[in-house]
């Protein structure tokens, strides 16, 4: 059997042709049961980078499958391009779909989206139809509208994403399909692209109107016969009500909130919470993972389940019209079927947050008296401190979650007072800003003197705003060519004109990385800042952010091209020097990127095989692009002073070892790797940023 992708055939095993039954009814584990899996067919799961959204999601897809009637298909789907179904199902599992798991005849399948490639495929399969449009429309030739269509645009392949997410439910085939998303800043963004592609087809529509009205005009009929581009069109149009039906209809879908207890992470999650809830996404479920609980006396699990309680209490009292689900920190990091189905089971089969948080620390409580570690990672004072030098660009990046924003904010706070004559920016290009908790005062667009010192600002960039300056700078200089172009006739131009427009009112999808790169283009040029500290976006947008340099100079030669092309129709001496200055400031960001002595990328992880397979995935992709990275700080390792006294603290801290030695040994000769120890409670304010970054050391291997 062959799977629908948007042009392209992906053979699939063991799928047949024949539908799915409908969704099952979710069977009680007992008659104290009250919580059970919503009965819809699509369950999206969404949070901030790190919360544990992709394990949940592949614990309920296994949940699924346990109650599954005969011959069921349940699909997991991710979407979020820094994929990680592969590391917590501890199975390779690719843009193809394949078998995961089998109960009698019930089977559960999973993907990895290639949204690129479902972009590419969409491209080659519908190219000449866009060629054709853009040729009758308007008065580019086809050399012009080829090399358009060949440039790359960030986030229309998570367009594509969508599309081949509805094409892939469309048929049937599978009764429960449970989507695992990116964070929630670009799933914000996801989410609203259904509204920006009915624009885009609207634009689309608007350049193919004038054919149409010439056509009819001169073969003397009301309205041209429909043909293959309205054709077209008009499928694009059905294929946007399929996702908005997938989307947004409560009939068929359910959204599940994932967050942990910490102030940063809710406050985040409360503002996703309002934003789902204005479009009108049917929210359902909230799981509150990695909650603490004090254990044998243990001063530093007491502390840590102490500094959770103000949160528990909010995330009730905010989150009341929503099914809360908590789950206790696990001493293991949860990977594999059987740890994720022990879950799924925890989650959606508790009659009560006491009976399922008991149930399941009860299963990963260790034995007293435990193994003790043979080797210990050192992170005492003999250790080298991290000392970052001050570069013109500081990059923190990793996978969401990791404290790239804690980092970030404390580094920048580090150079800041090292040097009191330097100034510095600490500026987050992340859609789900942070910067403003971590520091615990408000950022937003610009506020000077970050932390009360004179040389530190910083910058949460609004890429609405940004887009809407420049919007209204170019919609007034098309304004001018078109009236260049028309004079005191010349109809016709009207198409090209109300087209233009509309596709100017359109924010495109990658407008966040858009936006980031313009900003800090001109933060170069303009050289006000000595070091510019960046908070990145997690790694899949990250990388996409690094490339997009390449791509920006691309769109930028093909409009000088056509400029240069068309001038003896209409010189236009405002956007020429505008391009030009773009083109400077994107070359002067691009060689930046490349110069080890001015930029330096850190990474930032946590110890767990997801995180450490992330992080080398990362580095490949940073040596594609040229991107120097120096240092790797692994963050939350569980401090040795409490492993010595609590068996608990011991069994995680012993398992986490493991997984800083394959740290060091995998970016032996790439990176120096550092520790962050994990604190008894949350880092949040200047006092605390300061204690966090002088205690994080070099990581070495002693003897204990």
């Amino acid at each position: 059997m062959t799977t629908r992708s948007s042009g392209t055939t992906a053979k699939t095993k063991d799928v047949t042709s024949r539908k799915s039954p409908p969704p099952s009814r979710a069977k009680k584990k007992s008659e104290s049961s009250s919580v059970t899996i919503p009965e819809t067919r699509f369950f999206f799961f969404g949070g901030k980078g790190g919360v544990g959204k992709t394990t949940v999601a592949c614990a309920t897809a296994l949940c699924l499958l346990e109650q599954a009637r005969q011959d069921e298909r349940i699909l997991l789907f991710s979407t979020d391009p820094a994929h990680s179904l592969s590391d917590i199902l501890d199975k390779k599992i690719g843009p193809r779909i394949v078998e995961v798991a089998a109960r009698k005849r019930a089977k559960l399948f999973a993907r990895e989206m290639d949204s690129a490639a479902a972009l590419d495929a969409f491209k080659k399969e519908h190219g000449s139809t866009l060629a054709r449009i853009a040729d009758e429309g308007t008065f580019l030739d086809r050399s012009d509208i080829n090399e358009i269509l060949n440039l790359s645009l960030p986030g229309m392949d998570e367009v594509m994403g969508l599309f081949e997410l509805s094409e892939t439910a469309g048929d049937g085939e599978y009764a429960r399909i449970v989507v695992d998303t990116a964070p929630s800043g670009h799933t914000t963004r996801l989410l609203q692209l259904p509204k920006v592609f009915a624009q885009w087809i609207n634009a689309l529509d608007l350049i193919a109107e004038k054919h149409r009205f010439l056509i009819a005009r001169f073969a003397r009929r009301k309205r041209a016969k429909a043909d293959e581009i309205e054709l077209f069109l008009s499928e694009l149009g059905k294929r946007l009500d399929r996702v908005r039906e997938m989307l947004y209809k409560p009939k068929t879908t359910a959204f599940t909130l994932v967050t942990i207890p910490e102030a940063m992470i809710v406050e985040e999650t409360s503002r996703y919470f309002a934003f789902l809830r204005s479009e009108g996404v049917p929210i359902t479920d909230l799981i509150i993972n990695r909650v603490e609980r004090p254990r044998n006396d243990c001063g530093f699990c007491g502390a840590r389940a102490t500094a959770q309680q103000p949160m528990l209490k909010r995330v009730r009292r905010e989150f009341k019209g929503l099914r809360c689900h908590f789950v206790p920190q696990a001493a293991h990091a949860v990977r594999g079927q059987a740890d994720l189905t022990e879950i799924g089971r925890r989650i959606w089969n508790a009659s009560s947050e006491g009976e399922m948080g008991d149930q399941l620390a009860a299963t990963r409580r260790p034995a007293p008296g435990g193994h003790k570690p043979k080797k210990s990672i050192a992170s005492h004072p003999d250790s080298a401190g991290l000392t970052l030098e001050p570069r013109r660009l500081l990059i923190f990046g990793g996978k969401g979650g990791v404290g790239k924003t804690t980092m970030a904010a404390a580094a920048s706070l580090a150079l800041a007072e090292r040097n009191r004559r330097s100034r510095v920016l600490v500026f987050s290009t992340d859609p789900a800003h942070s910067l403003s908790d971590s520091f615990d005062e408000n950022i937003g667009e610009l506020k000077r003197g970050v932390a009360g010192l004179r040389n530190l600002d910083g910058i949460e960039i609004d890429p609405a705003a940004r887009f809407q300056q420049f919007k209204e700078r170019y919609q007034r200089w098309s304004d001018e060519w078109f009236d260049s172009l028309t004079g005191e006739s010349g109809w016709e131009i009207q198409f090209d004109r109300d087209a233009m427009r509309e596709i100017m009112t359109l924010a495109p999808p990658g407008i966040d990385e858009i936006a980031a790169l313009g900003a800090i283009s001109e933060l170069l040029r303009d050289g006000s800042y000595s070091s510019i500290v960046l908070d990145t976006a997690p790694t899949g947008h990250l990388v996409r952010f690094l490339e997009l340099p390449d791509i920006a100079l691309s769109w930028v030669r093909i409009f000088m091209k056509l400029l240069l092309k068309y001038k003896a129709v209409a010189a236009e001496e405002n956007i020429a020097r505008e391009l030009v200055t773009m083109s400077k400031n994107i070359k002067r960001v691009a060689a930046l990127l490349v110069d080890s002595d001015k930029c330096e990328f850190v990474g930032v992880a946590i110890p767990e095989l997801a995180s450490l397979e992330e992080s080398i995935r990362l580095a490949r992709d940073l040596e594609r692009l040229r991107v120097p990275m120096r240092r790797l700080i692994v963050n939350n390792v569980i401090p040795s002073t409490a492993a010595k006294s609590c068996d608990w603290c011991n069994e995680r801290r012993t398992e986490q070892q493991e997984i800083v030695h394959s740290f060091r040994r995998r970016f032996r000769a790439k990176a120096t790797v550092f520790i962050g120890e994990q604190q008894p409670h949350e880092v949040r304010g200047p006092k605390l940023l300061r204690e966090y970054f002088s205690s994080v050391r070099e990581s070495t291997r002693s003897s204990k």
